[in-house]
């Protein structure tokens, strides 16, 4: 699938450009949670630690990935 949306919309990628692409999306996608999904106890001890940690949605960091990844 995701295969067949890059040719269609991404009509100047090459074979070798979409599963560079696929190699390196799927990994960030599966890594992505730890970031959005902060538990109170983890908010908690960052502050007290002095974190400046920004929260994200999975939206916003997928989009912001997607962007550097594809060029646009």
């Amino acid at each position: 699938l995701m295969c067949m949306l890059l040719e269609k919309n991404c009509p100047d990628m090459s074979a070798a450009d979409i599963q560079n692409f696929i190699y390196t999306f799927y990994p960030f996608m599966f890594g992505i949670y730890p970031y959005t999904a902060v538990t109170e106890k983890q908010k908690t001890a960052m502050r007290e630690a002095g974190v400046d940690y920004v929260y994200k949605t999975v939206y916003e960091l997928t989009s912001s990935c997607l962007i550097r990844l594809l060029g646009k």
